[in-house]
């Protein structure tokens, strides 16, 4: 008897070399100089034939020409209006949120998408369908629920646990105690998850929600509801991980790379590692035995 299917076999990882997992991305390669570019894409570069090596340098010099013909832009004030309501207000009184925000000028507003500078240099498209309805927009443009998605894993009885995440928004573990029933939970700590604009000098800067405001940029829209926060110093924008696009180069340059030039030729379509974050966790546990 013979039998056929469709499936595809499964891809075996190949003997003595490290399993890498590479996802497509839009990059800014118009915004990039060789060296950056390559410290940004030399993981994926560094699997191909020089061939198609090439053609990504190829395509990262077409939009680096693409980006030199570009004007200089002049910024205008990217809060188009206030958004109120009791939907906020409950964003406002959750405790993660003033442990986060609550020392800092903030307010929510609708804003310009295409006056938002870039400082994340590339994005894994997600396609989200973008809501029309006005509350669904907000949920999914300031949603409330900020837990980070995590794996865990344990050595029984006493660990040490492991805690691994896509996310890189996981910096931290929180401890949570039940004195009634005596439990001890440990968890990843929460994360505002929402469209954050930060503001200094006069421009606006993405610092968190890249996935849905290109998302919306690509479906037609030209504004969202975002969290804005007024900037006192340049460190306080800075996004870990990303140094290529400072602070000081993006306010340094006449045309700063923005997030709606994802959807121009100034962005190439390229492969970058995927990454994982996460943390390791050690229980020291000691008996103790005292009279009362």
């Amino acid at each position: 008897m013979t039998t056929k299917t469709s499936m595809p076999p499964s891809k075996v990882a190949q003997r003595s070399k490290v399993q890498k997992t590479f996802v497509s991305a839009k990059l800014l390669s118009g915004f990039t100089d060789t060296n950056h570019f390559r410290m940004l894409t030399g993981e994926y570069l560094a699997s191909l034939s020089a061939d198609k090596r090439q053609r990504f340098e190829d395509e990262a010099n077409a939009a680096r020409q693409y980006v030199a013909g570009l004007a200089p832009i002049t910024f205008a004030n990217a809060e188009l209006q206030p958004i109120t309501g009791a939907y906020v207000d409950a964003i406002k009184l959750d405790p993660v949120f003033q442990r986060t925000f609550g020392m800092l000028p903030y307010r929510f507003a609708e804003v310009d998408l295409k006056q938002l500078i870039a400082l994340q240099p590339w994005v894994e498209p997600r396609h989200d369908k973008v809501p029309k309805n006005k509350k669904k927009l907000l949920e999914f443009a300031l949603p409330r629920k900020w837990d980070v998605p995590t794996e865990v894993s344990v050595i029984q009885p006493q660990g040490p646990i492991q805690v691994l995440t896509s996310d890189p928004a996981l910096q931290n573990m929180e401890m949570e105690f039940d004195q009634a029933t005596g439990k001890i939970s440990l968890a990843a700590s929460k994360h505002p998850n929402l469209i954050q604009v930060a503001h200094l000098a006069g421009r606006y800067c993405l610092r968190n929600g890249y996935h849905r405001v290109v998302d919306a940029l690509e479906q037609g829209r030209q504004t969202l509801p975002a969290l804005v926060w007024d900037s006192i110093t340049p460190d306080q924008i800075a996004l870990p991980g990303h140094g290529m696009f400072t602070i000081q180069y993006v306010f340094s340059i006449p045309r700063p790379p923005l997030v709606c030039d994802f959807a121009t030729p100034a962005a190439t379509l390229v492969k970058v590692r995927e990454r994982r974050y996460g943390m390791i966790i050690n229980l020291d546990i000691k008996p103790i035995n005292f009279g009362i």
